[in-house]
């Protein structure tokens, strides 16, 4: 391979850690100009689209090399990626698993072991990423979210203070302690801490609100809870619009999972379960 090659490689790896993908678009079409068929190029262009969220591109494309190239662990690999981005954690599986049959690498086994988690397959899940964070720590919310699904909230717990520890502004990390300590305090201690944040006039932190909605929802605060939501729905960006959809479509309050699911729609219009349950709250309450 060419220095060049090298440098453009180098470059467009950083450009998309760096999620720079104007820059990185740039970079793939010159590579593209050096080597247009090759495999190693037309894999740049699957990570690209993926990491750029071009899901249909990268789904088309995806399709494409893995009939082209079977027996390539990186092609599985990126294929593996972009199921598990589209929550089709089956098909995940199936392709991290022949990527790791194919190359053995500790990222294949790291997806792999986040999927069987998604899978609700724990044990097997567990000692995968117990060792991928051995060696590569900086990935230990994966086992702090398996340990969560496991409901081993003060393992979580622990595990996310100690990356906490290594990576103080870690604002993901931050957020999910909170919203586990939530967790952890009785529905009247939730409730009574929301309150005085809001008799001084303070917002609801949104790591807390699905949390507080639940708990209201399971004590029989049904208004109270469409109230808050309502109140706030103008200012919930998707991501969390979608997580108080979950929390109000399992505690069965339709109405206000309705406005919920399309607020987050445009960010989850690929998701055929996120539509299933939009198609359901919809039906549920006659809209």
């Amino acid at each position: 391979m060419s220095d060049y090659k090298i440098i453009l490689r180098r470059n467009l790896s950083q450009a998309l850690y760096a999620r720079q993908f104007e820059q990185a678009a740039q970079i793939l079409e010159r590579l593209k100009q050096e080597a247009p068929l090759a495999l190693e190029t037309r894999g740049w262009e699957l990570e690209y689209l993926l990491e750029a969220g071009h899901l249909d591109e990268a789904q088309a494309l995806a399709n494409q090399l893995l009939e082209l190239f079977p027996d390539s662990g990186r092609i599985l690999y990126l294929a593996g990626r972009l199921a598990y981005r589209t929550k089709d954690y089956v098909l995940a599986e199936q392709r991290f698993s022949e990527s790791q049959r194919i190359y053995p690498h500790w990222r294949s086994r790291r997806w792999l072991g986040k999927t069987l988690t998604q899978l609700g397959r724990i044990d097997e899940a567990e000692p995968i990423l117990v060792e991928v964070c051995a060696d590569h720590p900086q990935f230990s919310m994966d086992l702090a979210w398996l340990y969560e699904r496991k409901k081993d909230y003060q393992r979580a717990m622990r595990v996310i203070e100690q990356h906490l520890e290594a990576h103080p502004n870690d604002r993901y990390a931050q957020s999910h302690l909170l919203r586990l300590r939530a967790r952890g305090l009785e529905a009247e201690e939730l409730i009574g801490e929301v309150k005085t944040l809001r008799d001084l006039g303070e917002e609801i932190p949104a790591d807390l609100m699905p949390e507080y909605i639940e708990t209201l929802l399971r004590t029989g605060q049904g208004s109270q809870a469409r109230a808050v939501v309502r109140e706030g729905i103008g200012g919930y960006d998707m991501r969390l619009a979608a997580s108080l959809a979950w929390v109000c479509h399992k505690l069965q309050a339709y109405d206000v999972a309705l406005d919920l699911f399309l607020k987050a729609y445009p960010a989850n219009r690929t998701n055929h379960k996120f539509q299933s349950a939009l198609e359901t709250a919809a039906q549920r309450c006659g809209r």
